[in-house]
């Protein structure tokens, strides 16, 4: 029966009726159907019964999640067009009355007080900067006005060391990405019609996810017993020419680097005064001794550069000469939690050099704990207040670059808060080498906070403006930014490349930071075309972030690119620094993945690029120093051999995909579906939820960032 509109026509059919205002409001606990399905209900759209756990999710032992309430705010265009003209207006002006951005965000963090305490802002560039919002230009942001819903608390991981020590590391931590990535082909890597079974479990990659749950650290592993074998420093002669090798590698170039460097450890160039003998533990005052410490910790960085790495696995029970001179140097700094004893900045210099060891060691744990004590003493000295000359200041940079470094390689919060720190940025000065990389590290460090704490929500600290968004345009435009205002000494040539190792570093840790901020998307992408690869129709596997996807790709190459031009640039080296590993580790993971989420043709002169990329990522690993380098160098071999597993297989279901796709074109009509998918290309049993979990894959255009629960019945 149709109703007349009242002017002889019907009403239109997508129109809604009015409410009938005889019908009465039915209470929430006497409703038939619930108001809201849990998101698994949704998802495989059945009738959710409203409970916690729902009947659906209980009887299936699921997790039962509910949507979090989203309260929209509606902005007038006009309204919305006005503020971005006014602050796009105000960025203009800012910016040409203060060209210097130091001095700028001074500025903005004194006037971002609020009468609570100060700005919460994380970073170099304050929240309320213009920054990108969704779907604008990267280049030319506008403030978001929109109300974004809370993203939910996604933790870590806490996974086993050899030793079988479970530590927690976060989602920025390459051990954490890694081990979902072990979920993930784990996941799938059954429906495969591939059997390797005239392969090793090296060579088809089974190793790799046997680790699942597991990292390798050499925290684990005890240091030699402090003082169990004293040793003294060498002649003044001979220390002069060690700590002017260890100055070229870890600080400065001995003044040869346009960059001037990008950590400052102390006066390298500066020889101690030398005791008669050699201190023993047997002395009543050791404090006599203590600026020795800094020299013990430079002597174990020294002799760590100049031992190779087949040395080590040649003789792994034997303590190292290293290990010794570090040991020394703890007995002389002593204990930092002793507040009795008198801590000076020198102290903070000799603990910042002990850090730097233990990281190229592999133990960051104890790094960690290294750092937090330094930052801990500087506050106690207020040198965060810049109640010290010059020389210190660049000693509490080079802690704070440690502590972001230390927090982004680890997943974890860092220590200080930028709005507590007031002391002003390194400067150049008579006697010293240029500031330039320095500051440059310290204003990259402050971006690398903002990534960690809010891409991955460490701490969230922009909770109270609406929720922290998903997407990483913010932390890629503040990233554009520190690029674009960098000195020319610190450039790069056109061909993406320095002379200058410690400007080749920054630039590498640019790269990874790009990496970090997009990896979320990245691993969504690998996700959603394994599944539409494997139980969909072919079609595209594009993404919907394929700019950001490109945008972390081609930052893996630059990577690898300043990977060999450090190799070139430090042939005379035995091991590459953690830092370079580090790098070019990540680098490769992207690069092997980059045939998972993307079906364009591929020439063969650019596969035989990418292959030689990946090996020569895979040979950097080998080169590094102990067990570390040969665990990560296999992790690689091993993903390579599983992604390219899953791609033949993939190959193969496409295959016969468009076979089926064929035959069903000449079926007749009443024979064909009407479903939007087709039915799994791969026997999976009776077992449907994994079919449909793959299909959720699909759906879901906006992944958890590391969903920890969405593997867990499919990788027993």
């Amino acid at each position: 029966m149709q109703l007349d509109s009242g002017d002889g026509r019907r009403p239109s059919t997508n129109q809604r009726l009015p409410v009938n205002p005889r019908r009465h409001k039915v209470a929430p606990e006497q409703r038939k159907r619930v108001a809201t399905a849990c998101n698994s209900c949704n998802v495989r759209r059945v009738k959710c019964s409203g409970g916690t756990p729902c009947g659906q999710c209980s009887a299936s032992n699921r997790e039962c999640v509910y949507p979090v309430p989203v309260e929209k705010v509606n902005v007038p265009r006009a309204e919305l067009e006005e503020l971005r003209r006014r602050v796009d207006l105000y960025e203009r002006a800012l910016q040409e009355a203060i060209p210097d951005p130091s001095r700028r965000q001074e500025l903005i963090s004194h006037a971002s007080a609020t009468p609570e305490g100060l700005s919460p802002s994380p970073s170099a560039f304050s929240p309320t900067q213009s920054f990108p919002s969704e779907g604008s230009n990267l280049h030319h942001g506008v403030p978001s006005v929109k109300a974004e819903p809370e993203d939910e608390q996604t933790p870590g991981r806490l996974l086993q060391d050899p030793d079988g020590t479970a530590r927690y590391l976060g989602e920025t931590s390459g051990a954490t990405f890694l081990d979902h990535l072990k979920e993930l082909l784990g996941a799938v890597l059954p429906l495969t019609q591939v059997e390797p079974q005239q392969l090793s479990r090296e060579q088809d990659g089974s190793a790799f996810l046997s680790s699942l749950g597991k990292y390798y650290t050499a925290d684990s592993r005890p240091l030699i017993e402090r003082d169990s074998k004293p040793i003294s420093l060498p002649s003044s002669e001979d220390l002069a020419t060690l700590l002017s090798k260890l100055r070229h590698l870890i600080q400065d170039g001995n003044g040869e680097w346009p960059s001037g460097g990008i950590y400052w450890f102390g006066e390298l160039d500066v020889l101690p005064t030398q005791p008669a003998s050699s201190p023993s533990a047997s002395d009543a005052d050791m404090n006599e001794f203590r600026y020795l410490a800094f020299y013990h910790a430079a002597m174990a960085n020294i002799v760590r550069a100049g031992t190779s790495s087949k040395e080590v696995l040649n003789s792994p029970s034997t303590p190292s000469i290293s290990e010794a001179y570090f040991a020394r140097a703890a007995v002389l700094v002593g204990n930092p939690l002793d507040v009795t004893r008198c801590c000076t900045i020198g102290d903070v210099a000799t603990l910042c050099l002990m850090a730097a060891y233990l990281i190229e060691m592999d133990r960051r744990d104890a790094a960690y704990m290294h750092v937090a004590a330094a930052m801990h003493i500087c506050i106690m000295l207020g040198v965060h207040r810049g109640l010290v000359d010059e020389r210190g200041k660049r000693v509490f940079w080079t802690v704070y670059i440690l502590d972001r470094w230390l927090s982004c390689l680890m997943g974890r919060p860092h220590i200080v808060m930028d709005d507590a720190i007031r002391i002003q940025l390194p400067a150049d000065a008579p006697s010293m080498p240029p500031a330039a990389g320095l500051r440059a590290h310290v204003e990259l460090s402050r971006i690398s906070g903002y990534v960690v704490c809010n891409t991955y929500r460490v701490a969230p600290w922009e909770a109270s403006r609406g929720g922290l968004s998903r997407q990483p345009d913010k932390a890629i435009w503040m990233l554009q930014q520190w690029q674009s205002t960098l000195p020319p000494r610190l450039q790069l040539s056109p061909g993406g490349l320095s002379n200058d190792p410690a400007c080749c570093l920054l630039h590498m840790r640019y790269n990874m930071l790009l990496i970090l901020a997009i990896r979320p998307l990245f691993l969504g992408a690998v996700k959603r075309s394994i599944a539409k690869r494997l139980v969909v129709q072919a079609g595209e596997t594009s993404s919907m972030h394929s700019e950001h996807l490109k945008l972390c790709i081609a930052a893996a190459r630059r990577n690898i690119r300043l990977g060999r031009q450090l190799a070139t640039l430090n042939i005379s080296r035995k091991s590459p620094l953690h830092a370079e590993q580090h790098f070019s580790f990540n680098a490769t993971v992207c690069l092997i993945l980059e045939d998972l989420i993307s079906d364009e043709e591929v020439s063969d002169e650019e596969r035989e690029a990418r292959n030689s990329d990946i090996m020569f990522g895979i040979e950097l690993e080998e080169d590094g120093l102990g067990n570390f380098g040969q665990t990560s160098s296999n992790s690689l071999r091993h993903l390579w051999a599983l992604a390219q597993r899953l791609m033949n297989s993939m190959a193969q279901s496409q295959e016969l995909n468009n076979a089926r796709l064929a035959e069903q074109r000449f079926a007749p009509p009443m024979m064909t579906t009407p479903t939007d998918y087709s039915m799994p290309l791969l026997q999976i049993g009776e077992d449907h939820a994994l079919y449909d979990e793959l299909v959720a894959w699909v759906d879901d255009e906006w992944p958890p960032m590391y969903n920890t629960g969405l593997f867990s019945g499919f990788t027993q």
